[in-house]
């Protein structure tokens, strides 16, 4: 049966879900204009575009990327040829590399990048930095190397990228073949709880109010309970 749910939806004070093929793009009204965090599979621009429309939301000035892989980032070009003006590409630094098709990645990484192509962003960030939307990078690597979430401390906004996963209001990780460290994942869903978040807004998933007895609970199945 197909999904009646809409495209696009308020999840928070001038924030919204882009609902996409499997994954989640989330939409930011700010003063420096709407941020993109994510931007789905290759195609997915006319619908992130269509979903911004409806809400009365111009184009992205500025798509800010979790990570390199192709649910997250393969939409970017088809952004780039349909959006005027251009709008500003920025990812981790790491991810920006396997991006502009430099280092070896895995081999799923590589068939993301064959399927995206070279990327040249415009900016990179690194952990603590300040981004636009009242953002503020959160290194969190474990499912890749360079993943980053993305903290709104204003409002306890939590986007998650693929730090974590949400499957009927229970918190997870990605299943292990999609997980290229395993340690430094629950390492990373540990950082991630201690912020407190009073939403948590997955890449895959439903967005989770007042996620904290959620995470607890992953944390704990995870064997991470004990550590300090």
């Amino acid at each position: 049966m197909a999904d009646a749910r809409p495209v696009i939806g308020s999840v928070a004070p001038a924030t919204w879900r882009i609902r996409l093929k499997g994954v989640n793009a989330y939409a930011l009204a700010t003063d420096e204009g709407t941020v993109l965090v994510d931007a789905g599979n290759p195609g997915d621009a006319a619908r992130i575009l269509g979903a911004l429309a409806a809400a009365g939301a111009p184009p992205p000035r500025t798509v800010l990327l979790t990570h390199a892989d192709v649910d997250h980032a393969g939409g970017v070009r088809g952004l780039l040829r349909q959006c005027s003006p251009r709008p500003r590409i920025v990812a981790p630094a790491g991810e920006a590399e396997v991006l502009a098709g430099r280092g070896r990645p895995r081999l799923m990484r590589r068939m993301t990048r064959m399927m995206t192509g070279r990327l040249r962003c415009d900016a990179t960030f690194a952990d603590g930095d300040r981004l636009p939307g009242g953002l503020t990078a959160v290194a969190t690597p474990g499912h890749t190397p360079g993943h980053f979430s993305l903290w709104r401390a204003a409002d306890g906004t939590l986007f998650a990228g693929d730090a974590l996963v949400v499957r009927d209001a229970a918190v997870d990780l990605p299943g292990r073949v999609f997980t290229e460290d395993a340690s430094a994942a629950r390492a990373s869903l540990a950082r991630l709880a201690a912020l407190a978040p009073r939403l948590l807004l997955p890449g895959h998933g439903d967005p989770l109010p007042e996620p904290a007895p959620a995470l607890a609970r992953a944390l704990e199945a995870l064997g991470w309970s004990d550590r300090r």
